[in-house]
């Protein structure tokens, strides 16, 4: 079966028959461009998180650099939180992107800005364009475009333990932000597939059902991932959902969001995962810190048993990769699959 890295990527997210495990890196919730990769890459943060041919230089460097089967942008998991006024430090190649403060103290006080607005703001725009020139350059590169879910962003917006507490103490004003987050998403999601973009991750990060509770996701979460992840299907676009950490008595709900693909917590197997998700494709799930510390040989060899029979459909970082994972590492990671035995040994 002579599958280009498209073909296999979308029949791996449709459960179809593959010749092999695809292995990609969405980034989104962490980088997918670590310090070592930036440095081979030609490219410079945080330069390229706002500049459209940076982004998509850098995110395509990265896939050819490091052997992973997708390219994926933005970069960092801070647009959507800057579009809505959150004071934001870009980092640099060796540091994340990352949110310094939030503009509001409680949900009474938030003001936000149109949908419209929201979708000139300038790294959403810059995010549209660095897709639309990955549809022209990338190949046959599957390309995937990152969402922080949208009631994350809301508790971005507003002190996160407040908002947190706010979910049941002030359900109806926080809906109303969640609703509006979850209808620029869906606006933004559009203009991303319409670019180019084969699919959508959706990092729900901060509202798990770990975090929140499976009553408080159910009722506060649920509702707005749910018409998230229709609206993105009716455009045309394939759904990865990643949260960290076990999904408990929330499976079921997770299971009627009818994403395409789950990418777990490290802790979870494929085996549990089956028997809660059985109609989704299973990605994952390298845990960030082996990437980070651990040693190419081992790295390796739970590679290929994670791709292999009775594994993941897709294999990749859980939630990323730190900005200091070594290549060495990274390259062991995808030679697992991509490779044959002799050129591991040879890279490892």
């Amino acid at each position: 079966m002579g599958l280009d890295r498209r073909e296999r990527f979308l029949r791996a997210l449709a459960r179809q028959s593959v010749d092999r495990a695809p292995v990609i890196c969405t980034g989104g919730s962490m980088t997918a461009t670590p310090e070592d990769v930036v440095a081979l890459s030609g490219f410079a943060l945080p330069e390229a998180h706002c500049d459209a041919a940076a982004m998509a230089g850098l995110a395509l460097a990265a896939a050819r650099i490091t052997g992973f089967e997708s390219v994926g942008v933005p970069l960092c998991v801070t647009v959507e939180a800057e579009a809505f006024g959150v004071k934001i430090d870009l980092g640099d190649a060796r540091t994340e992107a990352r949110i310094v403060q939030e503009p509001f103290a409680s949900i009474v006080d938030v003001t936000v800005p149109s949908v419209d607005d929201l979708l000139r703001r300038s790294r959403v725009k810059v995010t549209v364009e660095a897709v639309r020139r990955l549809a022209a350059t990338a190949g046959d590169l599957p390309i995937i475009a990152n969402l922080i879910g949208p009631v994350s962003i809301a508790a971005s917006v507003v002190e996160p333990t407040v908002f947190l507490r706010e979910l049941r103490t002030r359900p109806s004003e926080t809906a109303v932000l969640s609703a509006h987050v979850t209808d620029f998403l869906i606006a933004w999601s559009r203009q991303l597939i319409a670019a180019g973009a084969d699919a959508i991750a959706i990092h729900e990060d901060t509202t798990t059902p770990a975090l929140v509770g499976p009553r408080t996701f159910e009722t506060a979460v649920f509702p707005h991932l749910q018409r998230l992840v229709a609206a993105i299907h009716e455009a045309g676009g394939r759904v990865l959902l990643h949260m960290c950490n076990a999904l408990g008595k929330s499976a079921e709900t997770v299971a009627r969001l009818g994403v395409d693909a789950y990418i777990p917590d490290a802790s979870l197997t494929a085996a549990e995962l089956r028997e809660s998700l059985p109609d989704v494709a299973l990605v994952g799930n390298i845990s960030t810190f082996l990437l980070h510390q651990g040693q190419p040989g081992p790295i390796a060899k739970l590679a290929a048993r994670l791709s292999g029979p009775g594994g993941f459909d897709a294999l990749s970082p859980t939630c990323g990769m730190s900005s200091i994972t070594p290549l060495q590492n990274i390259r062991a990671m995808t030679g697992a699959t991509t490779q044959s035995p002799e050129q591991e040994v040879a890279n490892v």
